[in-house]
């Protein structure tokens, strides 16, 4: 047997990078989409799509498919709408101001955002060495916004960082609300009837906003192929490789996923869109992770043991 749930083995160490690449590679293909189709149709055809796969996917390996009450069907509505529908529209909105590789760096906020959102509705207890890293973070996003002093018209940077963020705060909220409101639905039909529910979220906002989808030969084959990758490979298949990790390895040691993904959507951007790399980029990274890593220690010392068992185990084979 390669993976238990006790180890943190080879295989599940390359599914972890993986699904880092996988889901780092999505923001600057976001980028490509977001040049020619509308941001908030583009996000609902993601998810429409992707939830139907999941779905297909939880009928396969779960022993339940559809929530059996009103407390499972609430915890689908949370976060369909604030982790599916919110946060991947102000994304994909923000990405229109800002690179993916930017957009990045501000998701990877998410965990110290959760962790400071969980203190009023879960009511843990943070201590200073917790603050330091929330405004250690949040110094690190103002880095990447490079706001004006003194200016008195908002720059598209700080417009695309305060959408960017603005939907990690609501994807944060989303993933702490849950924990109040989590029946015994599978996760994957939870992840699934979510995407459904944050595409419909997304569709009817789009309506609204009086979005105007282009004809389909209107509409480069690059900017083709970045919206099927991000339906197909870091929507459908990214998600269910971290389904598994979960299943494998635990929630903790998948956590690290966090790190991978901003430096993956940074070397993609670099490699593929040409894309230059800013130092005030860089030096706000360097902010967050450390915020992360501080709000975040006790799990992210138990995630590094799980990896250190495994390179020892895997040494002594």
């Amino acid at each position: 047997m390669w993976l238990t749930k006790d180890s943190f083995q080879l295989p599940a160490a390359l599914v972890l990078v993986g699904v880092g690449l996988l889901w780092g590679a999505a923001f600057p293909a976001i980028d490509v989409v977001v040049d020619e189709i509308p941001p908030l149709g583009a996000a609902g055809i993601r998810y429409a799509v992707a939830g139907g796969i999941v779905l297909a996917y939880a009928a396969a390996v779960t022993d339940r498919l559809l929530p059996r009450d009103r407390r499972e069907m609430f915890g689908v509505a949370v976060v369909g709408t604030f982790m599916f529908g919110g946060y991947q529209g102000a994304l994909f909105m923000g990405t229109q101001y800002v690179s993916g590789a930017v957009a990045a760096v501000v998701v990877s906020m998410s965990p110290v955002v959760a962790a400071i959102v969980a203190v009023p509705l879960l009511g843990e207890s943070r201590g200073l060495l917790d603050a330091c890293g929330f405004l250690l973070g949040l110094a690190g996003v103002a880095v990447i916004a490079q706001p004006s002093a003194g200016s008195g018209v908002l720059s598209t940077t700080v417009i695309g960082v305060g959408l960017v963020f603005g939907g990690t705060a609501l994807f944060a909220i989303g993933s702490v609300a849950i924990q109040l409101v989590e029946g015994g639905l599978p996760l994957e039909a939870l992840q699934g009837w979510a995407m459904v529910v944050g595409a419909a979220l997304l569709f009817g906002g789009s309506a609204l906003s009086g979005e105007s989808m282009p004809a389909p030969t209107a509409v480069s084959p690059a900017a083709v192929g970045s919206l099927v990758y991000i339906t197909l490979g870091a929507g459908a298949a990214g998600y269910l490789l971290y389904f598994g990790l979960v299943r494998r390895v635990g929630a903790t040691e998948t956590t690290l996923v966090a790190y991978l993904e901003p430096v993956f959507a940074t070397l993609v951007s670099i490699l593929f869109l040409g894309h230059g790399l800013a130092a005030g980029t860089v030096v706000g990274f360097l902010a967050v992770a450390t915020g992360f890593a501080l709000v975040s220690r006790e799990m992210v010392q138990r995630a590094l043991s799980g990896t250190t068992t495994w390179v020892s185990r895997l040494s002594d084979a």
